[in-house]
């Protein structure tokens, strides 16, 4: 049976929640809802690297188990979160960044001769790491059936840079191991 029922206002019991229809049916809204706001979470994807990893690349190359792809909503942002350990050899440099698909995302403007980044990774003392954090809220322009990856990457100007150890690596106790994080989270509208 088809009904309609015109109203201002639905007030339950005293006591007990207002329900619109039975478990597994669908109830569909026509109009603006109001009042369920946005900023809800609807899925996270985390990748975590604790294992050490270098590159000898001169070009942004992607760490190899830092990286998630998430299918966004296309009215969605995601909020791109982790964290990055890495170091370089005395007089050698490499930078970081995070990039989605091949899209750098959170970096500075392109400069000249300048490579764009997030972060350096030159350090000047054999046990020192940066550890690098991202924080950054991606309007991905996906379409809501496409996935979108985001990567951490590194190059070195010379030489090797180093993701979870600083490049001594010498087996002391003041020498340490690192861990690395890529997050996604889905925020809907």
């Amino acid at each position: 049976v088809n009904s309609t029922i015109s109203t201002d206002k639905l007030i339950p019991q005293s006591g007990t929640a207002l329900q619109i229809g039975e478990s597994g049916d669908t109830v569909t809204l026509v109009g603006s809802a109001v009042g369920f706001g946005g900023g809800k979470v609807l899925q996270v994807v985390q990748d975590t690297l604790t294992a050490p990893w270098t590159t000898t690349s001169t070009s942004y190359t992607p760490v190899v188990g830092l990286s998630v792809s998430i299918t966004p909503a296309a009215t969605s942002k995601v909020l791109v979160l982790g964290n990055l350990t890495g170091s370089s050899a005395n007089g050698t440099g490499g930078a970081c960044c995070v990039k989605r698909d091949s899209t750098f995302i959170h970096t500075g403007d392109t400069a000249s001769n300048r490579h764009r980044s997030l972060s350096s990774l030159r350090v000047d003392h054999p046990n020192t790491t940066y550890s690098v954090p991202i924080n950054y809220l991606d309007t991905h322009g996906a379409d809501g059936s496409t996935a979108v990856t985001y990567t951490w990457q590194i190059f070195t100007e010379s030489g090797t840079v180093y993701v979870n150890r600083d490049y001594s690596y010498s087996d002391v106790t003041y020498y340490g191991t690192y861990a690395s994080s890529i997050i996604a989270v889905e925020i809907g509208a």
